[in-house]
């Protein structure tokens, strides 16, 4: 455990100016300001390996990341470079590090060393128990949404008797008949809170949020505890510091000693062994995406003021992507207030514009991708693995996914139904918390029952009646059976069989506590968990049979990997596993396409990028229309997709989506319209109903179309993309839901003013046409041929046909419809005019952007916020 003798020099050999200043700075605080990209995982690897070439302690390094896959690179980059004594340093991801030092010293707290962890399904099925006995009807007040505001209040280290005192309840925890107030949601979630954290100390658990939180409060009360960790961990180093929420943040403090009145030795080399740790921390306030989770954005934007003689380093030179794309993620993000000035560059050059593509509905949009993914694999030679697909929202992968079955190519889904989330896997998981736990009730209810064994509602509620009664647990009062008033000779058999199995179960575990391997196989046997499966006819089975050998390979695995592997240890890998950790390792080929959450695709790359459903309402998202803060937060979520491509990327919208079983006219996502036209090569520029749209608004009585018109003779609907190589799809044309109110929307709220709004009534701008002005996404011009034809699908000179305008259509449309004009121009409007609209009143122009028919004002109404109103359907009047 000594100091590593290296030599220094190569720690920076191949370092950009800044990243080298980085790793040899020496002082108390850091920030490292790491842009997309900019190699970060690099520096801070290196740092470590520079203080340990300098002669400090790898025992007094403590190194946290977000991920255990991204804990488990820094592990490997750090063996390369310092040998084995990287092994004698904390790295580790937040909640593993605090599973560590709460098996450790939780018992100071009143946590016995074998607690289990709840994951989300548990914690929710805890807290349907809670509901169902404290009569709250779960349909009005779900149990995900009780445990996502006992999450928030964790996240801001609020406990259950600071939010009892809050909402001036004087509930006791555990108490019977207690009658909640009818619609107090405070008294509700403060009750509930209460009696979930009585439950989980009953059960010697903790869910997620508890490790953060208990590991504060252990460090806070109990001062031995707290000086411990503080004279060990000397040097702290936390990477994507901008994700940390408030406990995340005291934590950090806490272990760093920063609020300790202790002082340092001046006479010490480094952080010595008294006094404030030496803290650094990497990250990006630009890619903080995750406020829905608690995420705190302040505590990046702040690090210099909390703490002292802080220095800040930025790396803006990126190793990732092609200027092209890095220029249109800074155009996007510079638009954020209250920013620290970053502009990534690149010495890989231009390379390829980025690809845009407007398709007339959902179905169109995923067949493109899907033709597009197939050109470039045969044509480009591209492994599937290298390409992603990514959206704003899970309900945005169906159409994809149709799309992707439909033309045969191989995909896998991040963040659908994860391994350790499947039943199977789930109950197999139970029986291990159970042997390891046995006050673990939520666990052992769970299997009671599973395989099927005569054990039904009844026979759990009499056990659970009576553990209640008498202060027990539930597994205790099985043991006490005998006792239980109303227990028949029917259920007593089944119930003594589970009570031996599971004793026989923690007999055998004790004795092959470091083979977890070995006790999963036992419990798989002994519990008829394998061979219900195994006897099954549904094919399903199958595969579920197959999940269950998975599972006992990733112990097996974990046995490998870990000198002193235990049960417990095993069953805390599975329960602290995230969205990415599940997703194939740098260069194992997967042999698929990625689809994902932009959210899950943080921290990760691909050469070709598809960033879909780029419009207004989907993303960004909907509820971001008229909250300056969450337009913030899309509009760094829009650069964190726009950065995870390293060739090419390709951005996607559809004129029509359907929401709520509505068919909803869409506009282009304002963040299409910041990133520079020369930047993208538009293979459609807009959809055909918009064009449809837009001749329907013209002088031509009759409706006709032009001769520069890029319909020429297509039906109704029809793509331009017909007639490519791939065109023969189903995908090809857009015929489907082509035909649906495209004259109207029902209830598309769009954020630019009119509530309900529909696209591309404005005059048009062709490439040698004679109409003039217009929106930037009417033009068509030289970019309109698709992929495997030289020109536009069904293009045949002069159209003759001529068609009346549709009155059906119009008649449908909404009065608030983008078809009407209320006169208003954007040059009569400055920032800094007064305005008075119809339903917000006064406000304040502080942006205008001039778009032709689709310009834009932004309005600052005070008490009502920020909106973006498209101006010639706004109702408004200028003061």
């Amino acid at each position: 455990m000594g100091p590593v003798m290296c030599d220094p020099r190569s720690l920076i050999e191949g370092l950009n100016p800044q990243q080298e200043e980085a790793v040899k700075y020496y002082g108390q605080a850091l920030l490292i300001g790491a842009g997309a990209g900019s190699g970060k995982t690099r520096v801070l690897t290196r740092r470590i390996a520079w203080l340990l070439a300098h002669g400090f302690w790898a025992s007094s390094i403590l190194a946290i990341t977000f991920t255990n896959k991204a804990a488990a690179e820094m592990r490997e980059r750090l063996v390369t470079l310092v040998g084995p004594e990287a092994e004698h340093m904390w790295i580790s991801t937040f909640h593993s590090a605090c599973v560590r030092i709460l098996r450790r010293d939780g018992k100071e707290i009143g946590l016995k060393s074998g607690f289990s962890i709840y994951d989300t399904a548990d914690s929710e099925r805890l807290v349907k128990l809670i509901a169902a006995d404290l009569n709250i009807d779960t349909k009005r007040y779900t149990p995900r949404m009780l445990l996502g505001k006992i999450s928030d209040c964790k996240n801001a280290l609020v406990s259950w008797k600071d939010q009892l005192k809050k909402a001036n309840c004087d509930y006791i925890p555990g108490q019977r008949g207690y009658q909640v107030s009818a619609g107090d949601v405070d008294e509700l979630v403060a009750v509930v809170y209460a009696e979930y954290q009585h439950r989980l100390a009953l059960a010697n658990a903790v869910d997620f949020d508890d490790l953060i939180m208990r590991t504060v409060e252990l460090l806070q009360t109990c001062p031995q505890v707290s000086e411990y960790y503080r004279h060990r961990f000397r040097y702290i180093f936390v990477d994507e510091y901008q994700d940390t929420n408030h406990a995340q943040y005291v934590l950090v403090r806490e272990l760093s000693g920063i609020d300790s009145d202790e002082q340092p030795d001046p006479q010490a080399r480094g952080a010595g062994r008294v006094g404030p740790s030496w803290i650094t921390v990497v990250g990006d306030s630009d890619q903080s995406i995750y406020a829905f989770r608690g995420a705190d954005i302040r505590n990046i934007q702040d690090f210099e003021q909390d703490f002292p003689n802080a220095k800040t380093i930025m790396l803006e030179q990126n190793y990732r992507s092609t200027q092209t794309i890095l220029d249109a993620a800074n155009v996007v993000i510079a638009k954020n207030e209250n920013r620290k000035p970053k502009k990534l560059w690149t010495a890989l050059g231009q390379g390829d514009k980025i690809v845009g593509y407007a398709a007339d509905n959902a179905q169109q949009e995923a067949g493109w991708i899907a033709n597009e993914i197939a050109r470039i694999h045969t044509e480009e030679d591209v492994a599937y693995r290298d390409i992603a697909i990514m959206y704003r929202a899970n309900a945005q992968s169906r159409s994809l996914e149709e799309a992707m079955i439909n033309a045969n190519l191989p995909y896998q889904l991040v963040g659908g139904t994860k391994f350790y989330e499947r039943r199977e896997v789930k109950d197999a998981i139970a029986y291990l918390q159970a042997i390891v736990n046995p006050a673990d009730n939520v666990n052992v209810r769970r299997i009671l029952n599973v395989p099927k064994r005569g054990l039904g509602a009844r026979a759990e509620g009499l056990v659970a009646g009576y553990a209640d009664a008498h202060g027990l647990t539930f597994f205790e009062s099985i043991e006490h059976m005998d006792q239980i008033e109303g227990m028949t000779g029917r259920t007593t058999k089944p119930l003594g069989a589970f009570r031996d199995l599971m004793h026989e179960l923690a007999d055998f575990a004790k004795e092959h506590d470091s083979k977890p391997s070995e006790v999963v196989a036992e419990v798989l046997d002994k519990s008829g968990l394998l061979e219900e499966l195994q006897r099954s006819e549904d094919p399903q089975d199958a595969s579920r049979v197959d999940n269950l050998s998975q599972l006992q390979s990733v112990a097996a695995e974990f046995e490998q990997n870990t000198p002193d592997a235990t049960l417990a240890g095993f069953l805390e890998t599975t329960a602290l596993v995230a969205d990415s950790d599940q997703l194939p390792g740098e260069g194992e080929d997967s042999g698929k396409v990625t689809m994902m959450t932009l959210h899950t695709a943080k921290g990760l790359e691909y050469p070709y990028v598809f960033l879909t459903g780029m419009e207004q309402g989907t993303f960004p998202h909907q509820r971001a229309m008229e909250d300056t803060s969450e337009l913030s937060e899309e509009r760094r979520l829009a650069y964190v997709g726009i950065t995870r491509a390293k060739r090419r990327l390709y951005v996607t919208r559809a004129a029509v989506r359907a929401q709520w079983g509505q068919a909803n006219d869409m506009m282009p996502s304002q963040f299409l319209d910041e990133i520079p036209d020369e930047l993208i090569d538009w293979k459609r520029r807009e959809a055909g109903v918009e064009r449809m749209r837009a001749s329907w608004g013209d002088d031509d009585e009759f409706g006709g179309w032009d001769d520069d018109d890029d319909f020429g003779s297509t039906s109704f609907g029809e793509s331009m993309y017909g007639s490519s190589t791939y065109g023969s799809s189903s995908y090809g044309s857009g015929s489907r839901g082509s035909h649906s109110t495209y004259g109207s929307s029902h209830g598309s709220h769009s954020s630019y003013g009119s509530g309900r709004s529909s696209y591309g009534s404005g005059s048009r701008r062709f490439s040698g046409g004679s109409h003039s002005g217009s929106s930037s996404y009417g033009s068509y011009g030289s970019s309109r041929s698709s992929y495997g034809s030289g020109k536009p699908s069904g293009k045949s000179g002069k159209v003759t046909t001529r068609r009346a305008k549709p009155k059906d259509l119009t008649k449908s449309a909404p009065a608030s419809s983008l078809d009407g004009n209320n006169g208003l121009s954007i040059s009569d409007f400055q920032i800094g005019d007064r305005i008075t609209h119809d339903h917000y009143g006064l406000g304040k122009v502080i942006e205008t952007q001039d778009k032709g028919a689709n310009s834009v004002i932004t309005v600052d109404f005070g008490t009502d916020g920020v909106k973006r109103l498209l101006l010639r359907v706004a109702p408004i009047e200028k003061l």
